[in-house]
């Protein structure tokens, strides 16, 4: 099947990826929308960088919204620096440029509302690779829109194991816990892909190679940025739910009750749970197993189809 999808993100590295992998996969994915939130830097850089990742992949006409700046409580915002001061590891190219058409006014929780409200139910999915800001405000906004997705592809959190920008959490959820708790309790089918899962896909020296090899602009940059992200952190966090949404069988996990540290102190964006029933409603399936190699064949893949 041919799926309709948004990206929600925060662009970023390995958002860059998670985009390629779509972009690369017209087939399978029918990208209608990328819509933005402060995360790996702020949202207007995050907004830029998804214009400019487009238009380096010849899809300017894939429309890009600007969502939240901050997270849910209205504290300041938190930034991830391992992506570099851009948010693409300082790379650049000849012909990078901002789409000369104006930024769309709506704002992106707005559009997400909008097109889950207008669809038929189920007919969307929605990969979120950033906090999940814009997520929840869609639903604060208008309750119950978020389980008229299809499917909620989360990359967030750690369950099982310690985070990675706080012994307790992983960064998307640390940078607005109380969205990630709303997302994860709204009642939509949700699959989260942690760092329980993520910490077992990561690219070598030999596979960043190969994409070195393929002749297309994409496959080049995308190297290049690979090769700064990857002296800090070698794991492909972003792509997962976008490798999964192509060939489910890819992973595996279980479902469980989730419950996000919403505090200001240590623990925040800490994941709690329990395994819950297989027939539970509301639960979330937690992906803990994934077949590195081949999701890594399926990003060069998609690369090597991209100009």
């Amino acid at each position: 099947m041919t799926h309709s999808l948004i990206i929600d993100c925060d662009p970023g590295i390995d958002d860059a990826l998670a985009l390629m992998l779509a972009l690369g996969n017209p087939g399978d994915i029918h990208l209608l929308a990328v819509t933005c939130v402060a995360g790996n830097r702020p949202v207007d850089v995050t907004t830029a960088n998804a214009r400019a990742l487009l238009d380096l992949a010849g899809r300017s006409e894939v429309p890009v919204y600007g969502g939240a700046a901050g997270p849910l409580d209205g504290t300041p915002a938190r930034f991830n620096l391992v992506h570099g001061e851009d948010g693409l590891g300082g790379v650049d190219w000849p012909q990078r440029r901002l789409p000369s058409a104006p930024l769309p006014a709506e704002h992106a929780a707005d559009y997400l509302a909008r097109m889950l409200s207008g669809s038929p139910p189920h007919s969307i999915d929605i990969a979120a690779v950033g906090p999940l800001t814009n997520l929840a405000l869609a639903e604060a906004r208008h309750p119950g829109v978020l389980s008229r997705a299809r499917h909620l592809l989360v990359m967030g959190g750690a369950v099982r194991c310690a985070g990675n920008v706080t012994p307790a959490a992983e960064f998307n959820f640390y940078a607005d816990p109380a969205a990630a708790q709303q997302v994860l309790n709204c009642g939509a089918r949700v699959t989260l892909f942690g760092l329980d899962v993520t910490s077992k896909a990561a690219m070598s020296n030999e596979w960043l190679a190969t994409v070195e090899q393929l002749p297309g602009r994409c496959a080049r940059l995308c190297a290049r940025m690979l090769r700064s992200y990857a002296a800090h952190d070698p794991l492909i966090h972003d792509a997962s739910p976008l490798a999964c949404l192509l060939e489910p069988d890819l992973f595996g996990g279980s479902l469980w009750n989730l419950q996000v540290d919403c505090s200001t102190g240590p623990d925040a964006g800490h994941v709690r749970g329990e395994p819950a029933p297989d027939i539970e409603v509301g639960a979330v399936r937690v992906m803990f197993e994934v077949n590195a190699a081949r999701m890594l064949e399926r990003l060069r893949a998609a690369l090597r189809a991209l100009p």
